[in-house]
């Protein structure tokens, strides 16, 4: 079983040389499962927004194997179940199996205040049913002010609040009882060791990027970064475990 997890391409029909190299990047990397953890599209104001780019890239990985996953983000939490099932993908709220928890992150940065209650308020179901009743061309001036906004924030606020916070990560891994914790959202690529396991995180996307290729072979598990680009796979570093045991190695 290899599971091949990427996150935050912010694809945008403005850029359609960014979807093929997406699209490109991840054929380099075979895998019986696709996770795409959220953030993959810039701004996803509504189903009836997409784009052709939209729909070729999602029915690119819905074809990819028999699962293919989307975990939302904070940039298309508005997605549906409905259309992403037309193209073969299913929506999770997280995956959540017994030797891996992937989620998108933003969940772990919890000394951004600002954010966090900024996510409460829109994920609200009123807030949702009242946006997509608004004009479609209102709803695409809203996530363009709202893009804008987060950019000024970001360029002004201290690094450490948009990263992981130690004790989140620590508890989500008790929560579920993993060794492995993979997220994207933080655009900080690494694999950290921690009390309780690892905690592998992917990249933001320009023409290339890193994904988290997890794989299981019998009684051992591995978890690799890798490059990804439309001309090349390169692995970066590996971990392993004998399944019963608690302890990750690294090999490279």
């Amino acid at each position: 079983m290899r599971q091949l997890v990427v996150s935050d391409f912010h694809l945008d029909p403005t850029e359609p040389a960014r979807y093929r190299a997406a699209m490109a990047s991840i054929n380099r990397c075979p895998c019986d499962q696709l996770i795409l953890a959220g953030d993959i599209f810039d701004a996803w104001v509504g189903d009836d927004n997409a784009s052709p780019l939209d729909e070729e890239f999602l029915d690119f990985c819905g074809n990819l194997g028999a699962d293919t996953q989307f975990v939302v983000g904070n940039r298309d939490f508005l997605i549906t179940e409905e259309y992403l099932a037309q193209r073969g993908i299913r929506l999770v709220e997280m995956v959540a199996e017994s030797q891996l928890v992937v989620i998108h992150g933003d969940e772990l940065c919890t000394l951004d205040h600002g954010y966090q209650a900024f996510k409460q308020e829109v994920r609200d179901p009123t807030w949702i049913a009242e946006f997509l009743e608004k004009p479609l061309g209102e709803r695409q001036q809203i996530a363009q002010g709202l893009r804008q906004a987060s950019r000024e924030t970001q360029a002004n606020r201290a690094e450490a609040i948009g990263d992981a916070v130690e004790s989140e990560v620590n508890d989500w891994m008790i929560r579920f009882d993993t060794r492995l914790l993979v997220h994207g959202h933080t655009h900080r690529p690494a694999i950290h060791s921690t009390p309780f396991g690892l905690r592998a995180v992917s990249s933001d996307w320009g023409d290339s990027g890193v994904g988290v290729l997890i794989d299981q072979q019998d009684a051992q598990q591995s978890v690799s970064l890798i490059h990804l680009a439309p001309s090349a796979m390169t692995e970066h570093e590996r971990w392993n475990r004998q399944a019963g045991t608690p302890e990750w190695k690294r090999n490279s």
